[in-house]
């Protein structure tokens, strides 16, 4: 019987499913894909037809990850009243994502060392990044911004997130000292409610 590419897509998502699981609970080392395949049953061979290596499996693995980050603070923007609100609003959320076990596990502890920390970063780079460049394009034209708008203010604005949301997941801040060193320093920024 010949499968569709329906089949294979379903296919395929049971298996990143089942890697995802079993990367968060065992970690990258004790992940092994003929297991993965076992319990999806499903050969070795079409774990490697859909992701090519264990490598690969879990950098999309990560980047589903990722995604869905990016969603939960789109999100979380989305419901805010003003776009200050949805800058603190995301934030929160994010840090609060981030503290997940599984995320902790896959994209904190294992994901830079599996696919390589310059891949890493282009991997969160290229999914929240531009939410926070928006943010701050709005803040100005809204006249809510004191300082100009820039790619280098976006970065640092970005990576001060990214560090706060790396510090609550490895339990070194609590999520409220997280969101709120973040909320003080958009306030810095002269960040006004429009």
């Amino acid at each position: 019987m010949r499968r569709t590419a329906a089949d294979a897509e379903i296919t395929r998502l049971e298996i990143l499913s089942e890697a995802r699981s079993s990367f968060a609970r065992d970690g990258y080392a004790g992940t092994q894909p003929a297991d993965v395949a076992e319990r999806c049953g499903v050969t070795r061979g079409a774990v490697y037809h859909h992701f090519v290596s264990k490598a690969g499996l879990f950098e999309a693995v990560l980047i589903e990850l990722s995604e869905e980050l990016d969603a939960a603070v789109t999100a979380a923007a989305g419901k805010a009243p003003d776009t200050r609100s949805a800058l603190e609003d995301g934030a929160r959320a994010c840090i609060k994502f981030m503290g997940k076990s599984e995320y902790r596990q896959i994209v904190v502890e294992d994901g830079p060392a599996v696919v390589g920390l310059q891949r890493w970063y282009e991997i969160d780079r290229s999914i929240g990044l531009g939410n926070m460049e928006l943010a701050l394009a709005i803040l100005e034209s809204e006249g809510n911004l004191a300082v100009a708008a820039s790619d280098g203010l976006a970065r640092a604005l970005f990576g001060a997130l990214t560090e706060l949301g790396l510090a609550y997941s490895r339990s070194e801040l609590k999520l409220e000292e997280a969101t709120d060193a973040f909320v003080q320093l958009i306030h810095q920024l002269g960040v006004r409610s429009g």
